[in-house]
């Protein structure tokens, strides 16, 4: 009786754990459902959320770069503007003290013309014999015809006469700038002198000087005449671009001239 009460306690228990099992795995595959979704959207999310953050990531670094370039490229501007100020306050300081050293060479050379008219005239007891002036274009310092023809007078004088000296003392109008004028007030005497130098004249008896646009000093403007009173702008440019010529010769010399003229 004993073992027929277990068998009928067996025989009831194994459907019970059977129902049992099949409802615990039942729950599993729906805990499973209901999860995976959840889990698969978690994911997705995730993936998302380290999408965004490595483009603004890459965004930052590129703006960042960006910055960078723009900051460096500033830095070289303000730096070349730095550098070209600089330079450019050198070269006018430059220019300033050129300017002025032109100047005072100018007044140091009409002060030398007048020395050397004096000295010329007293010391070695020279005189004056032949005075002329040549004209040139605007900004030219070529001899035209008429000039060359005033030359031939002056050459011939002066190689009449032993130990004769010309001087020579070029100008320039003030348009252009006071450099460029300098500098073409003595091309336009050195015209002048290789001109005489090729009519004979010995080039060791001629003093070329270049006072550029500045006014003739007094010694040699009381020289020659002075520009008419109601001369016109165009005229007093033209007398203004000249090169006034002086021809010395020993006093014995200009006696002995004399007589032999008589």
């Amino acid at each position: 009786m004993k073992k027929s009460g277990r068998s009928i306690s067996w025989m009831i228990g194994i459907p019970i754990i059977l129902a049992m099992g099949a409802s615990g795995c039942a729950t599993k595959k729906y805990v499973r459902s209901q999860v995976s979704p959840v889990n698969q959207r978690v994911a997705d999310h995730e993936q998302k959320t380290s999408e965004q953050i490595q483009a603004v990531s890459t965004k930052e670094q590129a703006d960042v770069s960006r910055l960078d370039e723009r900051i460096s490229t500033t830095d070289s501007r303000l730096s070349e503007v730095a550098s070209t100020a600089q330079q450019a306050s050198v070269t006018a300081g430059q220019a300033n003290q050129l300017g002025q050293a032109n100047r005072t060479e100018i007044q140091t050379h009409g002060q030398q013309i007048g020395t050397l008219g004096t000295f010329v005239q007293t010391a070695w007891n020279y005189q004056m014999i032949e005075k002329g002036d040549v004209t040139f274009a605007s900004n030219m310092s070529r001899l035209d015809k008429p000039g060359q023809a005033a030359l031939d007078v002056i050459a011939q004088k002066a190689k009449a006469t032993p130990r004769s000296i010309v001087n020579l003392e070029g100008f320039a109008d003030k348009r252009g700038g006071v450099e460029h004028n300098l500098t073409l007030s003595r091309k336009r005497a050195d015209a002048v002198a290789r001109y005489l130098v090729k009519k004979n004249v010995p080039l060791r008896s001629i003093h070329i000087m270049g006072f550029g646009e500045d006014s003739p000093p007094s010694t040699l403007a009381a020289d020659f005449p002075i520009p008419a009173s109601n001369a016109s702008p165009q005229e007093l440019r033209r007398l203004a671009r000249r090169v006034y010529i002086r021809v010395y010769a020993p006093a014995t010399e200009v006696g002995s001239a004399a007589r032999s003229e008589r």
